[in-house]
C-alpha cells in the first residue's frame, strides 16, 4: 500500500538535524507572516517526500514565545505538505509513560499568552476552542507509514 504524501516536520531540539533527509536541498521562502524560522530542507526519508524546518532556527536561536508559526505552516502548505509533524519534547504526569516514549496527541493546552495563535481575526462570539485543532485519521496511515518505512 502507498501514500501519496509530502510531510512536513517542523522540529524541535533533536529532530532538526537535516542529515535525517537523503538528497537535501535548502529553500529559502517568505510569506504573508514573514520569514520561517530557517530555510526549507527538502529531501526523502525511505523515498517519503519530506520538508524539515528547524522550529527555533538551526543555530537555536529563536526562543519559543518568538517563534513564528504561522510563517513556518504558511510555508509548508506552500510547498505542497500533506501532512505536518510537530514534535515538542515535555513531561507527562501518566506513569506509564515514560522519557522517551513516543505519544500521539489529539489535544493541548497552549498557556503561552504571547503568540498570536490563528490565521483569522477573532469575531465576536468565536471561540478557538470550539474548533478541532487536529484531523483525525481514522485510517492509521501515521502508524501505518512508521511499521513500513521508519521501524526498519
Amino acid at each position: 500500500m502507498y501514500f501519496l504524501c509530502k510531510i512536513g516536520i517542523i522540529g524541535g531540539t533533536g529532530l532538526d538535524d537535516p542529515d535525517i533527509l537523503e538528497g537535501r536541498t535548502e529553500k529559502y521562502v517568505d510569506t504573508p507572516y514573514g520569514k520561517p524560522s530557517d530555510a526549507l530542507i527538502l529531501g526523502k526519508i525511505k523515498n517519503v517526500d519530506c520538508v524539515l524546518l528547524a522550529r527555533h532556527g538551526r543555530h537555536h536561536t529563536i526562543m519559543p514565545s518568538n517563534v513564528n508559526y504561522r510563517a513556518n505552516i504558511w510555508a509548508l502548505k506552500e510547498e505542497n505538505c500533506s501532512h505536518i509533524l510537530v514534535t515538542t519534547a515535555c513531561g507527562s504526569l501518566r506513569e506509564e509513560i515514560q522519557p522517551g516514549d513516543l505519544v500521539i496527541i489529539d489535544q493541548f493546552i497552549d498557556s503561552n499568552s504571547l503568540i498570536i495563535q490563528r490565521y483569522w481575526e477573532k469575531e465576536e462570539g468565536d471561540d478557538a476552542s470550539d474548533r478541532e485543532l487536529f484531523v483525525t485519521d481514522k485510517s492509521g496511515w501515521f502508524v501505518h507509514l512508521f511499521e513500513l518505512d521508519f521501524a526498519s
